[in-house]
């Protein structure tokens, strides 16, 4: 990249520099606002969990998302899994309905509700209906309920192994329950059991929930109904006068031997407070990795809300794999690996290096024991190979780590992986041509451009091990994508766009600004406007090819004010930072402020899908003044949105960032300094605040 010895940002206004007074006294974890995200699309759960928890307890409703929740609606009742941020619905089990009185059927116990509140630790909520006051918090695998009944009535617990949320809240996903069993020990006051299902996202391959539940009243009757795959439920009663019941549950997708044991070892004779106690001190520890200063109330409530959904999946299930043992960590639920390798990863890299390390290890033991590692997988660990989102991002994830020189795990393994994708999980057209031709399968344009930097990320890893072959074969198939860049394709009086191809050399006439579905032809769920800015290792070959850098200015200008380059989905999450390349880093912090003020909000959510903490991740970086491009070592230069920002490392290393103004109403940033020296670029490198740093961006006014 050129050096750019003089560039401007546009630095966010005054408001960014208002003392934050009204959040001094207010702890992290409670500046969280679970409703975004719940209130629009973005399918984010409103129950609270530990980072990377396996359980993830929360409410669901009638007529719920993919997430199960509406918060128009009345309560169903409660689930302990969850899937956040994706656009296809999975989970729902070990349900929970406190009644007076008792109906077991699927719609005969909803409840309107009052008085809910909602943070990372903890939700409690008012069963209007039953007057019962409703709490839970969770540990990493088990979930504390608190239930208040009114003394006067009769009082009762309904657990429906039957229900779902693929089969009975979101039924165009088609779930289906298979069947189970459940046993209650009078004597150890214990009701344990397991259901398996089949459908919602992912594997189409049945899976199954264990669970055990340890009641802190002992009821007067435990009735339990079993009509096979039509129904499987308990009715717990409680002895009159009641009051207050506590539940504890333990869920596994193993055994139920590791649900028993996660109920000792994780809760055993705590009590409700106690858990909670520790589930905030959990999110307070984890949000204070970074601490920023300044701002209004709301900005710092969205920035740890996005931070927040940031560490919620992939779901760490260490020791509970249910398809082989293994010592090594196990993280399921990768639904959006096509999404995480872009921001949430690299923020991981940056917080909590282990995770990123232990995933890499997940991956690896799972190709030693399936020969695959696909790029979405759940808990019964299949998926299709061919219908990949993208194309095989866990490359990415792994190469992102060989660049930035970390450790910690078998690196000829992983190379082993990746070379295997390189090789043979291609689809057998690239490999043999290094790009898509038409007809294809599906989406012959996006997979293109995604494979091809697959490939460069998987030289950089072979250039790594000294694998120079490989490399340079690698690197070469890597700039094939221009074998589908149609120099004629016109699009609002812009020329040259990715497009679809026939192998003869034939282009197939499309609209570029034509948005296709998922899993469908050329493109997935986006345009030739986003794709073809697709090219994260080749950003100056591709501005030569659309006419140099200030044409390539005017495209971006025209195509965020008109919008046609889109972030509802991440193959645009670098679109702005395409400006950095033309010299234009100023227009980087114009669009990206335009980006983050009206696409992110704590009322209406992320742009479409949270994504498992993609879109998250992506507010944070912008929002603390660099900006990673993924697989590679080195950040973009923005504003910050805040005037002082302190990450701190897992490593314990600080990153101090400061905005300094020369008068209060300055809006350009003159240059940043790197540890006391002044920068000509727009960019940093990894390697230059892995160890802790102090970046200063020095805002003047310019006449």
């Amino acid at each position: 990249m050129k050096k750019i010895i003089r560039f401007f940002l546009t630095i966010l206004l005054t408001g960014c520099w208002v003392s934050c007074r009204n959040a001094e006294n207010i702890s992290r974890a409670d500046l969280v606002d679970m409703f975004m995200g719940v209130q629009g699309f973005s399918n984010c759960v409103i129950g609270p969990q530990l980072p990377h928890g396996s359980v993830n307890p929360a409410p669901q409703t009638p007529n719920g998302f993919h997430d199960g929740y509406d918060p128009a609606d009345p309560i169903r009742g409660f689930g302990q899994l969850h899937v956040s941020g994706i656009g296809w619905g999975r989970y729902g089990q070990v349900f929970l309905s406190p009644q007076t009185g008792f109906d077991a059927s699927e719609t005969g116990h909803d409840s309107p509700k009052s008085n809910e509140t909602a943070t990372p630790y903890y939700y409690a909520v008012h069963l209007d209906r039953y007057d019962i006051f409703t709490e839970l918090t969770p540990t990493h695998h088990c979930v504390s309920y608190r239930f208040t009944y009114p003394v006067e009535q009769e009082a009762n617990l309904l657990l429906d192994m039957a229900h779902n949320i693929p089969q009975h809240i979101v039924p165009i996903v088609e779930g289906r329950f298979l069947g189970g069993s459940m046993v209650y020990d009078a004597g150890a006051d214990l009701l344990s059991g397991w259901g398996e299902y089949m459908g919602g996202f992912g594997s189409q391959q049945p899976y199954k929930v264990y669970f055990a539940i340890q009641l802190g009243v002992k009821p007067q009757d435990v009735a339990i109904t079993d009509r096979g795959d039509a129904a499987l439920y308990a009715r717990i009663k409680f002895p009159e006068k009641t009051g207050m019941v506590m539940a504890n549950v333990g869920i596994s997708m193993k055994s139920e031997a590791n649900a028993v044991r996660y109920l000792s070892a994780e809760i055993g004779d705590r009590d409700f407070e106690d858990i909670k106690n520790t589930a905030r001190q959990i999110w307070n520890r984890t949000l204070s990795g970074i601490d920023i200063q300044g701002g209004t109330l709301d900005e710092q409530r969205l920035f740890y809300t996005a931070m927040y959904h940031s560490f919620v999946m992939p779901r760490d299930r260490s020791g509970d794999n249910p398809n082989w043992d293994s010592d090594n960590p196990h993280f399921d639920d990768h639904y959006c690996v096509w999404d995480t390798w872009r921001t949430k990863f690299p923020l991981m890299l940056l917080l909590d290096e282990p995770f990123v390390v232990r995933n890499i290890q997940s991956f690896i033991d799972r190709y030693e024991h399936d020969s695959i590692v696909t790029p979405t997988y759940t808990s019964s660990l299949e998926w299709e190979a061919i219908r990949k989102q993208g194309g095989d991002d866990v490359d990415n994830v792994i190469a992102d780590v060989f660049v930035k020189k970390v450790g910690g795990f078998d690196r000829e393994k992983a190379y082993e992986l990746i070379r295997r994708h390189a090789s043979c999980d291609r689809s057998p057209d690239y490999l043999r041509l290094g790009w898509e031709p038409e007809p294809a399968l599906q989406m012959s344009c996006s997979y293109t451009m995604e494979y091809a930097y697959n490939d460069f990320c998987a030289a950089t890893v072979a250039l790594a091990m000294n694998d120079t072959v490989t490399a340079d074969s690698l690197m070469t198939r890597s700039g094939k994508w221009v074998n589908l860049f149609n120099k004629e394709a016109e699009s609002f009086g812009f020329k040259g766009f990715i497009a679809p191809r026939k192998e003869n050399g034939e282009w197939l006439g499309i609209d570029p600004a034509k948005r296709y579905g998922p899993w469908t032809t050329y493109f997935y769920e986006g345009n030739s406007w986003v794709y073809t800015l697709f090219t994260p290792h080749q950003f100056d070959r591709l501005i030569g090819l659309c006419g140099g850098k200030e044409t390539m200015v005017d495209r971006l200008i025209y195509g965020f004010e008109h919008d046609l380059i889109e972030l509802d989905n991440e193959p645009g999450f670098l679109s702005p930072f395409i400006f950095i390349h033309c010299d234009r880093p100023d227009l980087t912090a114009k669009y990206v402020k335009m980006i983050r003020d009206n696409h992110f909000s704590l009322t209406t959510g992320y742009p479409e899908n949270e994504d498992s903490g993609a879109m998250g991740a992506w507010y944070v970086f912008t929002s603390i003044g660099f900006f990673p491009n993924a697989g590679q070592d080195y950040y973009y230069l923005l504003p910050p949105a805040f005037p002082e920002i302190r990450m701190v490392r897992e490593n314990g290393k600080i990153i101090h960032i400061q905005t300094k103004k020369s008068t209060p109403d300055a809006r350009e940033l003159d240059y940043v300094m790197l540890n006391g020296k002044k920068l000509d670029r727009a960019y940093i490198y990894h390697d230059e605040i892995a160890d802790g740093a102090t970046l200063i961006y020095l805002s003047l006014i310019h006449i």
